[in-house]
């Protein structure tokens, strides 16, 4: 472990004597590539300057944009909850309605069936209007239709 220390060591004093030297000269801090081969006289490495990173600007438009944006979703999304909660309370309303008129309908109809029967027809028809039952079976005679006619032109 000492060897590698060591030989770390060795490598962070020659890139501090590069660097320090090339500084001097250009006033810019230098990147070191190696080339692969020593060359004589040189510390085996190239010398590349290091370049200004491009930084990406955000602009305040864009970012009040995004957020005036999420604004307008977050708006829509709320009223769009809110229509559907009316909806479904007037669906509600209208549910019981509806329960209260089939309720209406059902009574009314059993109402119809009770007062339709015969034998409360008969027994009003007898007691109020004063009609009864006949007596005897009537009879059936057919009509002559040339004699209908003589009968109806006489008229």
């Amino acid at each position: 472990m000492s060897k590698m220390a060591g030989d770390v060591e060795d490598l962070m004093h020659r890139v501090r004597a590069d660097s320090l030297g090339n500084q001097e000269i250009t006033g810019k801090e230098n990147r070191y590539i190696y080339n692969g081969s020593q060359a004589s006289g040189s510390a085996g490495y190239a010398i590349r300057p290091n370049k200004k990173a491009a930084r990406r600007k955000v602009s305040t438009f864009n970012i009040i944009l995004v957020l005036f944006g999420c604004a307008l979703a977050i708006i829509l999304y709320i009223s769009n909850i809110i229509a559907v909660n009316q909806l479904a309370v007037e669906v509600n309303q209208l549910q019981g309605k509806y329960d209260k008129i089939d309720n209406v309908n059902a009574v009314l109809s059993s109402e119809i069936s009770r007062k339709s029967g015969w034998d409360r027809i008969g027994k009003i028809a007898i007691e109020q209007l004063g009609l009864k039952y006949p007596s005897e079976q009537a009879t059936r005679f057919d009509i002559d239709q040339d004699g209908l006619e003589k009968i109806q032109s006489r008229e």
